[in-house]
């Protein structure tokens, strides 16, 4: 059930009301101002909410939400760990203890005299000394019932806990240390592939398993496997925000990627560009300057550091991965007008012939890969960094994060009946109860984070803050964004999460324009609210939210507010991309963790071998599990992501699940909702047609699968 907040007063702006009106209004300003504060004291550069005041609390209605996902994944976590235990002792049962006992009997039955007491007393005391070793081989028998106990205690313990704390109360560690058994982990180690596939017993299977093979899909091998896959995922995929073009120095964009810059990085070559394109007149040059030719270049992984995680080293790769978008790839790629076809991984940001070869799908570039098994290995490892980036920077600090700071400022600024306010609250709901669980339990010593991502928390939070401080308002609208990463229409045709996002960013910008068009009759009425004013300069302040990169306000030489707005345009901007992030941005890169992310063997956290080399030698596709993590932490892993991906609160659009009861007491709102809701639909009906004709549907912009909120 949709907690509406019901409304007894209308909706009215400051300068509007009576004097005694303005004089309540301040009032309560003043008490929401002791309930909603800022810390800076975690992550530097970023500020965050000083808890959660109030009134942002998880509800019965959302815990009635998470109950059943948590359901469904705790019995699977239990049934893959009893799979695991029953493995376990499988494999170590005690045959060696019972085959000693079986001959040592077999010797003092051949053997037993009166005649030969000594040699007789001899075999009784090897047969009583094999004997003696059973109990303690069969000891992992007799364990099962305290093995099984401490799971239910902890699953009831983490079940007490998410009643109590919220979802995220899964993501600490406690299911995670379940099994770990008096630190033996050998049998946590995975001897194939499959045994990956084994974690997702009562769970159905994630997308990443379940793509349809089609007659274009020549290679035996499975789709998520195959180079269209590959390079369908950095336009389709859990993580889209790493791709920009490849530009000639004076054509690129602010976020583009300079041809001179990637060259002096990783020494890519005409011939290598020609020989896995099959183009022998095609050059880089050419390419780039055709808009052709794209990167993921994963740089802010250079001088990130990672944890030994229960004694297992752990490493970390800052890739450069190469495309090609071509309009006629051939055998192995979908029979449409192009696609994104890689052409070159470099595992680290300096190229060096031994110890970071280019590996190609061919090995045209020598990497010594003759069976291709480091180049699907390298994509892997791409993969992983772009998990990496996803989970610190794209998910945590580019959505849950940077949308903290704005519901303090807004909950300090605007009086409870201010429009904006009413208008934003559905899409804060949840966000600051979420954001301060996961504060405390991903980003944390032995956290989620320090599990399953693989790096130092250190440098996690450090790409955080990074990040944050690099981010400029204005140019992350996405009706700007992808013309800055060069990857806008004009150039790229073909960009599955663009093409919806956009769809949806065009239908909140109109619904927005409506509703603010109600309160606000012109750009002076803007400038004389008084409380939007207050607003926008706590968004701006260094003391407060600190965005930057908001160019339409206009200075106004008070050291005390340095900058107003005075523009309806610019408001219907700001407010849009606010309602922007909680909803359709967090949905991209949310709601594609368990889909996309789950299944180790295409996509994890973590690195548990070293960085493969010029000299190093994989023998078979089973033989590259000794990259991926554990079985427990891809089971921890997958686990968390299906809560994470399970849960939605709402729906997009949807602000009350009674239509007698709407959530706006002003009629005039409503008719302002429901053309966003006419527009969603049509939005809903124009993605499903699309996704037919994809190679594999993009699910995370249908607005029916898009809450209104950052709520998990």
């Amino acid at each position: 059930m949709i907690d509406a907040l019901p409304s007894t007063t209308m909706p009215s702006l400051p300068q509007n009301d009576s004097p005694t009106a303005q004089s309540q209004r301040q009032f309560q300003l003043s008490l929401a101002r002791t309930n909603y504060n800022y810390m800076q004291s975690y992550l530097e550069h970023v500020p965050l909410s000083a808890g959660v005041p109030k009134g942002e609390e998880f509800s019965l209605a959302y815990t009635a939400k998470v109950l059943p996902v948590f359901l469904r994944l705790a019995a699977n976590f239990k049934y893959v760990v009893l799979g695991i235990l029953a493995e376990e002792l499988e494999d170590d049962l005690p045959t060696e203890a019972i085959r000693d006992v079986e001959k040592a009997w077999d010797k003092l039955e051949d053997n037993l005299s009166i005649f030969h007491l000594e040699r007789d007393l001899e075999n009784l005391k090897g047969l009583l000394g094999s004997l003696s070793k059973v109990p303690r081989a069969l000891e992992g028998l007799v364990r099962i019932p305290a093995d099984l106990q401490r799971m239910a205690t902890g699953l009831n313990q983490v079940f007490e806990e998410m009643l109590r704390d919220g979802p995220t109360a899964l993501l600490r560690s406690t299911l995670f240390s379940m099994l770990d058994r008096d630190g033996r982990r050998d049998y946590l180690q995975a001897t194939g592939v499959a045994d990956y596939t084994k974690l997702f017993e009562l769970l159905p299977k994630p997308q990443t398993l379940e793509v349809t093979r089609q007659p274009w899909m020549k290679s035996k091998a499975e789709p998520y496997e195959q180079d269209w896959y590959f390079g369908y995922l950095q336009t389709a995929g859990f993580n889209t925000t790493i791709l920009t073009g490849v530009r000639l120095d004076k054509d690129a964009p602010a976020y583009a990627t300079r041809l001179s810059a990637l060259l002096k990085k990783m020494p890519l070559t005409d011939a290598i560009l020609q020989s896995v394109t099959g183009d022998a007149g095609l050059t880089l040059k050419a390419a780039a300057k055709k808009r052709r030719l794209y990167v993921c270049d994963y740089s802010m992984l250079a001088d990130a550091r990672t944890d030994p995680n229960h004694g297992e080293e752990r490493y970390v790769a800052a890739p450069i991965a190469v495309f090609y978008w071509n309009p006629d790839p051939g055998p192995g790629y979908p029979e449409s007008n192009g696609a994104m076809q890689p052409i070159a991984i470099q595992l680290q940001q300096q190229h060096d012939a031994e110890s970071a070869p280019i590996f190609t799908p061919n090995d045209c570039a020598d990497a010594n890969d003759a069976k291709g098994l480091k180049w699907q290995l390298a994509k892997t490892l791409v993969n992983v960094a772009c998990a990496m980036q996803h989970e610190n920077v794209a998910h945590l600090g580019a959505c849950h994060l940077t949308l903290d700071p704005m519901i303090v400022a807004a909950h300090r600024q605007l009086s409870d009946q201010h429009p904006l306010l009413q208008l934003l609250i559905p899409h804060f709901r949840f966000t600051l109860n979420i954001n301060d669980n996961a504060m405390h339990s991903l980003v944390i010593p032995g956290g989620v984070v320090a599990n399953t991502v693989g790096l130092k928390v250190e440098s996690s939070l450090a790409m955080v803050a990074e990040a944050r401080q690099a981010w400029r308002w204005d140019e992350q609208s996405p009706d700007r964004l992808f013309d800055a990463r060069g990857v806008d229409a004009g150039s790229l045709p073909d960009f599955a999460f663009r093409d919806d996002t956009l769809l949806l960013w065009a239908a909140i910008k109109r619904y927005v324009t409506a509703y603010l068009g109600i309160y606000y009759a012109d750009d002076t009425a803007v400038a004389g609210d008084s409380e939007l004013q207050g607003f926008i300069s706590e968004l701006v302040s260094p003391r407060f939210a600190d965005f930057k990169g908001l160019n339409g306000l206009k200075p106004t030489g008070d050291p005390q507010q340095p900058f107003m707005i005075d523009s309806l345009d610019y408001l219907i901007q700001i407010v849009s991309h606010i309602i922007y992030i909680a909803g359709p941005l967090h949905a991209s890169v949310n709601y594609a963790q368990y889909p996309l992310m789950s299944f180790s063997p295409s996509v994890s956290g973590c690195i548990y071998n070293p960085l493969p080399a010029r000299r190093t030698v994989i023998t078979s596709k089973d033989k590259a599990v000794g990259w991926y993590p554990p079985l427990d932490i891809a089971l921890y892993t997958l686990s968390f992501e299906y809560l994470l991906s399970g849960v939605q609160y709402d729906t997009l659009g949807q602000y009350s699940d009674d239509p007698r009861e709407p959530y706006f007491a002003d009629q005039r709102a409503q008719e302002a909702v429901s053309g966003f809701q006419h527009a969603l639909a049509l939005a809903e009906i124009e993605i499903c047609g699309r996704n037919k004709t994809r190679p594999m549907p993009y699910l995370f912009q249908l607005p029916s699968m898009i809450p209104n909120s950052t709520s998990i």
